[in-house]
């Protein structure tokens, strides 16, 4: 249970640098890049939209681990 908590948090600590770089990437739209390459807003919509999916499946993740964890505890509660 506990490694499906650190996968999901994992997941969220991944989803929310994915939105710190699009966010960051829409904020500088105006500013000149040194590459030459301009930000490209419907792929970086494209990309919260992806994020958002990501946290919903982690906590998803966290969510049912959390209830087997609560689940196995009960059973041995009613044991002792």
């Amino acid at each position: 249970m506990i490694d499906a908590i650190g996968i999901g948090l994992s997941g969220l600590q991944k989803a929310t640098e994915k939105v710190e770089t699009s966010a960051n990437n829409i904020a500088n739209v105006l500013t000149p890049r040194d590459d030459g390459d301009v930000v490209d807003l419907s792929e970086e919509a494209v990309n919260l939209l992806m994020a958002e999916a990501e946290f919903k499946a982690n906590v998803a993740t966290i969510k049912t681990a959390d209830e087997l964890s609560n689940e196995l505890l009960s059973i041995f509660d009613k044991d002792s």
